[in-house]
Parts: structure tokens; C-alpha cells; sequence
């Protein structure tokens, strides 16, 4: 018995030295790491949510947002401000309206363009990327919902291996920051600068089965309803532009899509500025994925989206002039 606490407490021993050491080497390396990373922009993105002077138009959304539009373009068409929010669909819906949520003041515009997974489930489908961003931007945690917190807690146990792996590859010299996925190819608004090219990838090959049902959906727009109320109590108005999506792949889930736009129609308490095929293009607008449009692109799409809210900030500035 004495000889198997011996050795159990030797076991101990060694592994919490081991844990030890890779943790002082990951507190060593952390701003090579945490501030570096593709996510570590959430820290740009706040720092300008909370610098840029009203008018303004704030999108929206996860990676198609950050990789899908010139901010500075509309902006310019509108006479307003851009802040482009947009990160990663792996955040989750509710946490990236909370991030924004807190901040809108009165004469805010508020583009919202969501993936339609974001209609499959509320829950964030790669949670150790909110982990990420927590590490970059630890006063992040606050837009975290409760309800995501079983499913953090149980893939938890991946962002702390990322983490072993991270401090492990810095004490060797390995590690090296993804050359698109990096904080610095996002410029002072936000957009994704690195995507000028087309990736070369056959993205035609993509084959992706959006699954929805009518609850599902429902849970999100009743969320997206939230958000709008409380942005209208402040004086923000909300609109929901379609996010860009290759077109074969469109085709491949018109029916699921087809369901959320139906629904959207009936049941969202704000504009929908376009449909979902006004946001399909072929592969050569695009840069590395279904969502991510290159310059060409972002430069088709954000016209789309200002002539749009144009004429939607027109019809409303002569309905107040009338009354």
C-alpha cells in the first residue's frame, strides 16, 4: 500500500512539474500568441466599437463579414462611420449580437449578416474558438450566454490541449501564425485585407448540408427580435442583409435556405435589405471558402448593400419629413 502512494504521488509529481512547465512557457509566450492570432482582432474591433464617432454603420456577423465586405466603401456611400464586427461563425448568434448590444447609441445603423448555420443551433459549434477570443480579450466573457456554458465546459478540455500544444511548439520554435488567419491582414475598420486574390482552391467541390427545422429557426429570429428591440430603445435601426454564399452551394441547400428566408419574412421584427439570392456568386468572387469573397467580390456585395440601405434610410428620412 505504502509502495502505491509512493509511486501514485510520484505520477503527481511529475505531472504537475510537466503542467507547470508549459504553463510558465505559455505565460512567456502569450502575447506572441494571444495578441497575434487571427481572433486576437476582437481586440481592434472593440477598441474601434468604442472610438468611432456617430453617424456610424456598424456589420454584423461572423467570418463572411470580416472576409466579404469594404466597409470603408459604404461607409463613404452613406456619409457614415464603419465599424466591421465581424470574426468567426464559430462565436455563436447570441454572443456576437451581445458584443455590439452595449455599445449602439442613438442614430446607429446595425447591418446584421449571420451564416445560415446560424439557424441550425444557438450554440456556438466550435466553442474552443470562444475560449480563444476570451484569452485575447478576457472582457469578452461578459457577452457569453449561461446557456453556452455545458457545452464550454465539456469541449473545454480541447482548448487547454491547444494550449500544451501552443506552449510545446513555442519552446521548440514551431510555432508559426496561420499566413491568412492573422490579426494583422485586418485593417483599421476591420475588413479582411489579404483576400485580393482568388485562393486557387476548387471550391466548387464543396459539399455542405444545411440542416434546419422550424424551431430552430425560430429560436434565432426570436433572439435576432431581442436584439432589435433593445437597439431600438437606444435610437439604432437593424437591417439583415443575406450573407454571400458560392452559388453551387446555394443551389445544393435552396430548400433549407428557402425555409429560413421564409421565415425571416414572416417573423423578423426588422427590414431584410435583400434575398438570398441576391447574395450568391460564382467562384470567381471568391477567395478561400463558400462565404469568403475576394476584393472583386466584397466590392459587388457592398455596393448591393448601399444601394439597399440607401434607399431604405431615404424612405425612412421622407416618412419623418411627412408626418
Amino acid at each position: 500500500m505504502k509502495q502505491f502512494i509512493f509511486r501514485l504521488l510520484k505520477f503527481i509529481s511529475i505531472q504537475s512539474l510537466v503542467l507547470f512547465i508549459v504553463l510558465v512557457f505559455y505565460v512567456m509566450n502569450h502575447d506572441k500568441t494571444a495578441k497575434t492570432n487571427y481572433l486576437a482582432a476582437t481586440l481592434d474591433k472593440h477598441d474601434l466599437l468604442a472610438k468611432q464617432q456617430p453617424p456610424r454603420v456598424i456589420f454584423l456577423g461572423g467570418s463572411n463579414v470580416a472576409f466579404g465586405l469594404d466597409s470603408s466603401l459604404i461607409g463613404r456611400r452613406l456619409n457614415r462611420n464603419p465599424v466591421n464586427m465581424g470574426l468567426h461563425a464559430a462565436l455563436g448568434l447570441e454572443y456576437m449580437l451581445n458584443e455590439v448590444d452595449a455599445s449602439l447609441v442613438e442614430g446607429d445603423i446595425v447591418v446584421i449578416s449571420f451564416e445560415y448555420e446560424q439557424f441550425s443551433s444557438p450554440l456556438p459549434d466550435i466553442p474552443e474558438r470562444l475560449f480563444t477570443v476570451i484569452d485575447s480579450r478576457p472582457q469578452n466573457a461578459q457577452f457569453v450566454p449561461w446557456y453556452y456554458a455545458p457545452i464550454m465546459l465539456d469541449k473545454g478540455q480541447l482548448y487547454l490541449g491547444g494550449v500544451i500544444r501552443t506552449a510545446i511548439n513555442s519552446v521548440l520554435g514551431t510555432y508559426e501564425i496561420d499566413r491568412v488567419y492573422r490579426r494583422s491582414n485586418l485593417n483599421e475598420i476591420g475588413d479582411a485585407t489579404v483576400n485580393n486574390t482568388e485562393s486557387g482552391r476548387d471550391l466548387t467541390q464543396i459539399k455542405g448540408k444545411l440542416t434546419v427545422n422550424d424551431d430552430s429557426v425560430q429560436t434565432a429570429i426570436t433572439i435576432l427580435n431581442a436584439f432589435n428591440q433593445s437597439a431600438t430603445q437606444k435610437g439604432a435601426k437593424i437591417y439583415y442583409s443575406y450573407p454571400s454564399l458560392l452559388d453551387s452551394v446555394f443551389r445544393d441547400n435552396a430548400a433549407a435556405i428557402g425555409r429560413i428566408d421564409a421565415q425571416l419574412k414572416q417573423s423578423l421584427d426588422f427590414p431584410l435589405l435583400d434575398a438570398p439570392k441576391d447574395m450568391a456568386f460564382s467562384q470567381e468572387y471568391f477567395f478561400d471558402s463558400e462565404y469568403h469573397l475576394n476584393h472583386k467580390g466584397t466590392k459587388v456585395r457592398s455596393e448591393l448593400i448601399s444601394e439597399q440601405l440607401s434607399k431604405r434610410l431615404t424612405e425612412s428620412t421622407d416618412t419623418k419629413t411627412d408626418s
